[in-house]
């Protein structure tokens, strides 16, 4: 068989190995985490759900392990073949990924390098890989003769041409390993490791090392003897070179690993001739989108397509390997109109992933250009291993953005809205429930105790007008008191110390309230107002009026001013007034009364005239 330049690179330091295709790695190995694929725990029984036909059973870590029915030996139902607290001897077939727990099964399997045991089962079982049919009936009556009896055994591919005696060396260990299994499980307490695979170099090398390796390296002495001595009992010692790296840099980073294990982290993957393949995993499914990029170098559109598709199968079935994914995965090849094209690729994606021990199986290519197929998941995945959940976005791939709400209205914003729209501005920061309510009390106290109005301004329209309405009806109040004053005859308005109409008394003690719009001065057209001299004032006198009145305002002494000429002219005006403002402002009853008398002496002059 001819040599295709593989090597192996084993750093024990790290628990790291790497399958290496020239500069490629085709496949990786990790032994890391507390329970790995293969190991065999005697568990307790914890809960059974017949609902879903499965059992939690307990193997000494925090997450339970999950047994299905079908992983259980034996028929009937699964409470019939189990009890809550039972001891059971069960190994791990699924690491755990994510949220859930290790997968389980009852029916043990122990491989070595040319048999696997099964103790369990009865029966023989050659690898399918063996094409001679006199080799498989050659190695299946070897089998027969040496196994004892109520015990299984699968023949490895491995095993095609190896002695009689090797083949009995190997089943001697696997019968012996089972052995101290059982003694284990009868000593020890649930829940408890019983046993554990062989370290990575045994496992590498059981499982990796074939005809086609051509050379090993290791990063240390003891891994090179352990090699040398497992190469030697299984034959191969002649074929492979065993190295050991002595540079002062790490094996995987001058052997290139650790950029292989980058990139395959990465969710886009290059390929040779300019296009990409973007691989995102999620807990339901993985999906593989294929894309022609920057590869325009073929004569037609179906050509470049074809082409493209071909890379990416050969690189699909690369990472699948390198990633350990597993479950479902969708793969989105580019549309593909002629029916040829897609048998093609069909056919050479199962070649491809033929090589794969995890078995993939392959579906149709639907009408819209997508290949569904499905992996055994065994393993954690690569990004499992090396990566771990973001602190910030929590493993969502994203960062949820600050919402940045508006902040209450700023009173310099708030004035220079409300002079565009001519709203109120004043007491912005004042107009709360609580204080219009005190505003509103204050003013109220102000209204009964004759003092000037407060004008309250808010937002509030329908409260603004109320306010305006009494105090306009306060202001017509104060008119009408001084109207009821100007009534009396200038002499009793002299007595009860009133002064005239055209002047008001000035009070030095509290202020004086101005009602500019209500108020109404009698306007004389027929004689033109007297203009007062400046004239001396004497001394206030007292003047006590004829009959008892109150006033309505008690105010200090009211001083005596005389003129001579002045006093004499508004005396006159103001007698001469008096039928001007009864024809002005006639009561309701005066008015009547004038008509009953015309109408008397209308029907007193009529029988005169008959």
């Amino acid at each position: 068989m001819e040599k295709t330049g593989k090597k192996i690179i084993i750093a024990e330091r790290d628990n790291i190995a790497a399958i290496m295709e020239g500069k490629k790695v085709s496949e990786f190995f990790v032994h890391r985490g507390d329970i790995l694929l293969g190991d065999i725990y005697l568990a307790k029984v914890e809960n059974i759900l017949p609902s879903i036909e499965a059992a939690f059973v307990d193997v000494g870590v925090d997450k339970m392990g999950f047994l299905h029915a079908q992983d259980v030996v034996g028929k009937g139902a699964l409470k019939d073949k189990l009890s809550p607290k039972q001891k059971l001897v069960v190994q791990v077939v699924k690491e755990p990924t994510g949220h859930k727990g290790p997968r389980v099964t009852t029916e043990i399997s122990l491989p070595g390098r040319f048999l696997v045991l099964i103790p369990n089962e009865t029966g023989i079982n050659v690898s399918r890989k063996i094409d001679s049919v006199k080799e498989k009936a050659r190695l299946k009556s070897i089998v027969n003769l040496l196994k004892p009896v109520g015990v299984g055994v699968i023949v490895r591919t491995e095993a095609a041409g190896q002695s009689e005696a090797d083949i009995q060396e190997d089943l001697e260990v696997l019968l012996e390993k089972w052995n101290n299994i059982v003694t284990s499980a009868d000593s020890l307490t649930a829940p408890a490791l019983i046993s554990r695979d062989q370290d990575l170099l045994y496992r590498v090398l059981r499982e990796a090392c074939t005809d086609d390796i051509s050379e090993i390296v290791v990063d240390t002495v003891f891994a090179m003897n352990r090699v040398q001595q497992l190469l030697q009992n299984w034959h191969m010692s002649r074929n492979i070179e065993v190295s050991l790296y002595k540079g002062t840099e790490p094996l995987l980073i001058a052997t290139d690993v650790y950029k292989e294990i980058k990139t395959a982290l990465q969710t886009k993957v290059n390929l040779p001739s300019g296009g990409y393949l973007y691989i995102q995993t999620t807990e339901a499914l993985s999906v593989i989108d294929v894309n022609s990029g920057k590869f325009t170098s073929s004569a037609t559109q179906d050509e470049t397509i074809l082409r493209t598709n071909k890379e990416a199968i050969h690189e699909i079935a690369r990472q699948l390997r390198l990633r350990n994914i597993g479950g479902m995965i969708i793969v989105d090849f580019i549309d593909m109109t002629s029916r040829v094209d897609k048998l093609t690729i069909l056919e050479e994606f199962e070649l491809a992933l033929e090589p794969d021990k995890s078995k993939p199986q392959i579906g149709q290519l639907s009408d819209l250009g997508l290949v569904e197929l499905t992996r055994h998941r065994q393993g954690q995945s690569l990004s499992e291993l090396f990566t771990k959940k973001c602190p910030h976005c929590q493993g969502n791939g994203y960062v949820m953005e600050d919402f940045k709400f508006a902040s209450p209205t700023a009173e310099g914003e708030y004035r220079a809205k409300a002079a565009k729209l001519k709203l109120p501005v004043s007491n912005f920061k004042k107009n709360t429930p609580i204080n219009n309510f005190k505003k509103e009390f204050n003013t109220q106290q102000n209204e009964a105790q004759g003092e000037t109005e407060t004008e309250i301004v808010g937002e509030n329209s329908l409260q603004l007008q109320e306010n305006r309405n009494r105090n306009n009806n306060n202001r017509r109040n104060k008119f009408n008191r001084n109207k009821n004053r100007d009534r009396f005859p200038i002499e009793n308005q002299e007595q009860i110390g009133v002064q005239p109409a055209g002047e008001r008394p000035v009070f030095e003690g509290r202020p004086q309230a101005v009602l500019q719009p209500l108020e109404e001065r009698p306007v004389f057209e027929s004689r033109p107002q007297a203009v007062a001299q400046p004239v001396e004032v004497k001394p206030a006198v007292e003047i006590k009026p004829q009959f008892e009145q109150k006033p309505l305002i008690q105010s200090p002494p009211i001083t005596e001013i005389k003129t001579s000429e002045s006093t004499q002219i508004v005396q006159e005006n103001t007698t001469e007034e008096k039928p001007k403002k009864a024809i002005r402002r006639p009561n309701r009853n005066t008015s009547k009364r004038v008509k009953a008398t015309n109408t008397e002496v209308k029907n007193e002059e009529a029988p005169d005239a008959l």
